[in-house]
């Protein structure tokens, strides 16, 4: 038994009770829903029923517990919709969705290999918020003072997520990228807690840059060895100047790749080409990837990503299709997966670059499509003679560039192939085209259609074999210039690029060789295949 004085002496020494143990669970959970996510940390340090409250733990009964839990997982997913912008409508395992800070690793702030699902919200809501706090550390008050246009967003990151996995496979998968897919995946570089306001003196009102965040988290740009390194060094030698993540096209003697650059912290500004028709928002702007007489910027006050072109009176267009929810907020992310989303469906592929050094080769993404994209691409075969024809807006300069690709189809081809006996012939020799090209204007009823003939096709006169070719160029003073190849011969040409349209056609060839042949010259249709303005530009 205790004497008076020692029970006197243990309640004097008692820490005193929380006045929130005296408050009824229900009313305790109702108050919480209106303070800050960051001051239920605090509030669970109140008293032992304030923190079984936040985090749904208790040692009484599983019939508590369960409402506990339930409770606590109602209040964070609250969290999640308020601070991380999810929505109230998401699931269950979309809300438990996160990503892992990998603190292991200094070489990039996030990974794909690092998303995962957590157990409930509080942890999903706590991955989330180490990402905030890292983003936003040199603010001066840490994230509560970020700007809800600026704040991070958790859908934004995990799309970023997905959309970088689907490059990641396409580079990874030597099938489909060669090796230009690892020249592209290391270039590049790490990603970074990105907050590109947190060092300007003067605000950008309502600065739009929640998905620039996701998307640079995972990569920063494309490094470029000829910005760090002396012109003799060996490393240049190996150098593909078309290795741009966004790729391109080659015609005639111009060939254009798009890098994806890196961004400049606290140096934002205007490009140098003020652009023409500017519209109202005059925010600053962050240069964002660049090809040949072209550059992509993201306009900070809206968001939007622009196309800025030096050439065609430098005009000034939507890289991204305006959408009318969200207008150009989650431009750059839109701009990022309609990329990737493309790559992952085989509807670009990698081709060689034709220089002027016949003893260097390199190869670059070409974005004319493919046969896979049924929609931009044609194909037709005719006696075992495949033509493959698409095309691409190219718009700093103003014109339609499309590819016709053909091959005289092996045993191992597939669909179309027939064999000599069946043909008629062994070889066949490119001698002609003609070609009906279709504008069509918005005022006209019917397409304005113009015909073309000429002799072969850009000074070239392929002879095709199974598998193989051999290109007779026309180099001048009555002299034909040859060189081998397999698979395709390809060639490109161009199209004014007023008004959308088409073209189709044939191309005239001759059994055998022109020098020996062993036919009557036949057609070979060229399938219609559409001139379209893209609402993505690259």
């Amino acid at each position: 038994r205790l004497s008076l004085s020692q029970a006197q002496d243990m309640s004097a020494r008692a820490p005193p009770q929380s006045p929130f143990e005296a408050l009824p669970r229900y009313i305790a959970t109702s108050i919480l829903s209106y303070v800050t996510s960051e001051n239920w940390l605090n509030f669970r340090l109140a008293s032992r029923s304030s923190f079984e409250t936040v985090h749904g733990t208790t040692t009484t009964t599983t019939a508590t517990a369960n409402i506990g839990d339930e409770e606590s997982e109602s209040l964070w997913r609250l969290a999640l919709v308020r601070d991380y912008q999810f929505r109230e409508t998401d699931d269950v395992d979309y809300l438990h969705r996160t990503i892992k800070i990998d603190d292991s690793r200094s070489d990039a702030f996030l990974s794909t290999d690092n998303v995962f699902t957590a157990s409930n919200s509080f942890e999903s809501w706590k991955n989330w918020r180490k990402i905030d706090l890292r983003i936003h550390h040199r603010r001066e008050r840490g994230c509560q003072c970020v700007p809800t246009s600026e704040k991070i967003v958790g859908p934004y990151f995990l799309r970023a997520a997905s959309m970088w996995s689907k490059i990641e496979q396409w580079c990874d998968d030597e099938t489909r990228s060669n090796t230009l897919g690892w020249e592209i995946k290391t270039s590049l570089m790490p990603g970074r807690p990105l907050d590109p306001l947190s060092h300007q003196t003067t605000r950008v009102p309502n600065a739009q840059t929640s998905a620039l965040k996701a998307v640079y988290s995972f990569y920063s740009g494309q490094s470029d060895p000829r910005m760090s390194v002396s012109l003799g060094d060996r490393r240049l030698r190996r150098y593909n100047p078309f290795r741009g993540l966004f790729g391109g096209f080659q015609a005639y003697h111009i060939v254009s790749s798009t890098m994806w650059m890196e961004p400049e912290f606290g140096g934002f500004g205007r490009p140098e080409q003020e652009p023409l028709g500017s519209d109202d928002d005059d925010s600053p702007y962050l240069i964002v990837a660049q090809g040949e007489a072209k550059v992509m910027v993201m306009q900070l006050g809206s968001g939007q990503v622009y196309f800025l072109s030096e050439g065609n009176n430098g005009t000034k267009l939507l890289a991204t299709e305006r959408t009318t929810t969200l207008d150009g907020r989650d431009s750059i992310l839109r701009w990022f997966e309609e990329h990737a989303d493309r790559l992952h469906r085989d509807f670009y592929a990698v081709r060689e670059i034709v220089t002027n050094d016949p003893g260097q080769i390199l190869s670059s993404l070409m974005r004319y499509p493919t046969l896979a994209d049924t929609v931009n691409c044609s194909r037709a075969v005719t006696r075992g003679v495949e033509l493959v024809a698409s095309a691409l807006f190219v718009p700093e300069m103003g014109i339609f560039v499309y590819s016709i690709r053909m091959r005289l189809l092996a045993p191992e081809d597939g669909e179309g192939y027939m064999s000599p006996e069946e043909r008629g012939f062994d070889t066949c020799q490119l001698l002609s085209r003609h070609w009906r090209i279709g504008k069509c204007p918005p005022d006209a009823d019917e397409p304005l259609v113009e015909e073309v003939r000429g002799e072969g096709v850009i000074g070239s006169y392929p002879l095709l074999h199974e598998g193989r070719y051999v290109n007779y160029e026309d180099v001048g003073a009555s002299s034909l210039r040859e060189k081998h190849g397999s698979g395709y011969f390809s060639y490109q040409s161009c199209s004014e690029a007023k008004w959308p349209g088409f073209i189709e056609g044939s191309l005239q060839f001759r059994p055998g060789s022109l020098a020996e042949p062993s036919g009557e010259v036949f057609d070979v249709r060229v399938a219609r295949f559409p001139l379209a303005f893209s609402q993505f530009l690259y």
